[in-house]
């Protein structure tokens, strides 16, 4: 090689030896980064990468995808990009099966509809405004006392306007003997296939018995054992009247305070489990009939004045069945109060002064379990 040739070859053989310019990289290295980023990219992206060489059926990218994909796993390299996405807060799929997606769905709905069937249950059932083309059904039942009472209602029910009203009273009966009228049955069988949007039930007059438990046990009137029973029947009684799209109202009337004569004591203690038991129910609407019979000190009244101020007798001679007035006075007062909880003011619920109790008198706020001086 001649003296200038060799002078060319080794300045060519030393150029890449040169300082380069500062902060530039040579080729080469910039080569090998790309590369190994897209290898990096390929692993952690295996898994989608493998999902979409599945979708389009290409066999021998498939066995790529495969070996790509087992390696990646092998290394850990897929979960390592599903920390990434997670700690970027970015959503990830998964390979599950498209039935586990529907019944994952039909979970979901299921328990949508329980809970809005539980908060729906929390409610007071909400009923449509009454009026004299759309009335509501109106089911008063009970016992004796309901003879004369239900009477009353009726008649001034059906007067108003905006009720269709049905009378179902049963002389000598009451949740204590079931084995002579079995009224949980009968409201089941007879009286709810109706469809009545408000009940209004009255009982306790002729519950104050001894009664038989279900293992036929004899529990004596009043003891604790009496009214654990009871309350297990009023509860139970008042859950089947629970209506299934929460569009019915029950008023349970309270038993009235007794007078000497009656023979028909504790009132007030079976009171008190009706309206611990009605608490807990918002279907169960409690009505406190004892202040609408009763004097100040909440003893027993034979005759109270009406709104117009002129004192009327309330109570049959027995001291235990209300008269037509006293019949009259709790109508009035439990329409009354079934107007607070559904519009029924299209209807004429006005009622006579001297049919309706004055209007100072309301319902207690709380029940108290014994009343000093009560039969």
């Amino acid at each position: 090689m001649s003296g200038p040739n060799r002078v060319g070859f080794w300045r060519r053989m030393l150029r890449p030896l040169r300082p380069r310019e500062p902060g530039t990289m040579p080729a080469g290295l910039i080569l090998v980064v790309m590369v190994g980023a897209l290898l990096v990219a390929m692993f952690l992206n295996a898994d989608a990468t493998l999902r979409k060489s599945n979708a389009k059926g290409d066999g021998i990218r498939n066995d790529i995808a495969r070996t790509v994909a087992a390696v990646s796993d092998t290394f850990g390299l897929t979960g390592l990009r599903g920390s990434v996405d997670s700690a970027l807060g970015k959503n990830t799929l998964t390979d599950i099966d498209v039935d586990e997606l529907l019944r994952r769905q039909e979970e979901l709905a299921a328990q949508q509809a329980a809970d809005a069937a539980a908060e729906a249950a929390r409610r007071v059932p909400e009923l449509p405004a009454a009026t004299p083309v759309s009335p509501l059904r109106l089911y008063i039942g009970g016992d004796s006392v309901v003879q004369t009472f239900g009477t009353s209602m009726q008649r001034i029910a059906l007067g108003t306007g905006v009720f269709t009203p049905t009378l179902d009273f049963r002389i000598g009966t009451g949740l204590v003997r079931p084995d002579y009228f079995n009224w949980p049955e009968h409201l089941v069988r007879d009286v709810l296939p109706q469809n009545p949007q408000v009940l209004v039930l009255m009982f306790g007059a002729n519950d104050s018995q001894n009664m038989t438990d279900t293992s036929g046990r004899v529990l004596t009137r009043g003891s604790d054992e009496w009214l654990t029973e009871y309350r297990r029947r009023v509860g139970s009684t008042m859950d089947l009247l629970k209506s299934p799209t929460n569009d019915r109202l029950t008023m349970w009337v309270g038993a009235l305070p007794m007078g000497p004569g009656s023979k028909t004591p504790g009132m007030d203690r079976i009171n008190y489990i009706y309206w611990t038991e009605a608490l807990t129910r918002p279907w169960i609407q409690y009505f406190d009939s004892w202040p609408f019979f009763s004097n100040p000190d909440l003893t027993f009244a034979a005759n109270l004045p009406n709104a117009d101020g002129v004192v009327r007798g309330l109570r049959q001679k027995d001291n235990l069945h209300v008269s037509t007035v006293g019949g009259d006075r709790l109508s009035w007062a439990v329409i009354e109060r079934i107007g607070r909880l559904v519009d029924i003011s299209a209807g004429n619920v006005v009622p006579p002064p001297s049919q309706a109790p004055p209007a100072s008198l309301v319902e207690r706020s709380e029940i108290p379990p014994e009343i000093p001086g009560s039969l």
